[in-house]
C-alpha cells in the first residue's frame, strides 16, 4: 500500500490524487494492468446505466457532454495516461464486487468498467 502524499519542494507535505499516483505507480513499474476499486459501480451513461467498455477517445466527448463529472473525471484522466504510456489493461471495479478480482486475468468480468486504449 502506498500513501498518496509527496513532500514539497518547500518541505511542506501536499496531497496527491490518489488516481494520479496509482497510474504513475503502474507506469513506472510497467505493469500489465490496473485496477481502480471505487464506491461507484463503473462509468456511467447519460441514462445512468454502467458502461461495460470505454475507449479513451470517448472520455472528452462525454465529458463536454456532462456525462462524466466529478470525481470520475480524473480518474479517467489516470486511465487514459496509464493506457497511453504502455500499461496493457486498466478497469474501473466497483469495491463492493472485489471478489471477482482473481477472476481478472482468467475470465471475462461484467462488472464495472475496462477502459481501452483508442
Amino acid at each position: 500500500m502506498l500513501s498518496s502524499v509527496a513532500l514539497g519542494g518547500d518541505g511542506q507535505y501536499y496531497n496527491v490524487n490518489a488516481d494520479q499516483m496509482a497510474a504513475a505507480c503502474a507506469i513506472a513499474c510497467e505493469a500489465d494492468a490496473l485496477i481502480f476499486l471505487t464506491d461507484v459501480p463503473g462509468v456511467k451513461q447519460a441514462d445512468g446505466s454502467v458502461m461495460a467498455r470505454l475507449d479513451t477517445k470517448q472520455v472528452a466527448g462525454l465529458i463536454d457532454e456532462s456525462v462524466i463529472s466529478g470525481g470520475m473525471m480524473p480518474k479517467l484522466e489516470a486511465c487514459t495516461q496509464a493506457l497511453k504510456s504502455g500499461v496493457g489493461r486498466v478497469r474501473i471495479l466497483p469495491a463492493a464486487q472485489v471478489e471477482v478480482l482473481p477472476l481478472f486475468y482468467f475470465s471475462k468480468i461484467e462488472c464495472g468498467t475496462e477502459v481501452l486504449r483508442a
